[in-house]
């Protein structure tokens, strides 16, 4: 199931939807959580938030993107898990020096959840060299 490209894709843009609507439903406690000054600063609080309903507009989009192109070919969906593998080591970076150089406090859940993401896109993105791999051992080449 897991190695299924296309319902890779559906399921990580599934779990990208789900993340936009926890951004937009928890954006305050989110806020308050990463930058505890928020809380008694009204414009910081509300600028915030506002942020994390553009993020939410935008990981809702790439989600919807992903589970749309979940009929597209075997090929296409590897490529495009590839790409999600190297976005979300851009976010997985991010996060990083969000977290130990600008000092702000991300969720382990968050970390823990984009590594997975990532793990698994670079994985099933590669199955073709498994299928192959398989088919040598198996003498299915003919």
């Amino acid at each position: 199931m897991f190695n299924n490209s296309r319902f890779t894709l559906a399921l990580i843009g599934i779990i990208l939807i789900l993340e936009s609507f926890g951004f937009v439903i928890f954006a305050q406690q989110i806020t308050e959580t990463m930058f505890p000054f928020s809380k008694n600063n009204p414009d910081a609080l509300e600028l915030g938030i506002s942020l994390r309903y553009a993020m939410a507009s935008g990981l809702f989009f790439l989600g919807m993107l992903l589970f749309i192109c979940r009929g597209v070919t075997r090929s296409a969906a590897q490529r495009l898990l590839f790409s999600c593998g190297l976005g979300f080591v851009i976010v997985i970076l991010s996060l990083t020096y969000l977290a130990f150089v600008r000092d702000v406090n991300i969720s382990k859940i968050i970390f823990i959840v984009h590594i997975i993401l990532a793990l698994l896109a670079f994985y099933v993105s590669s199955r073709k060299f498994q299928e192959w791999i398989r088919n040598i051992n198996t003498f299915e080449f003919i």
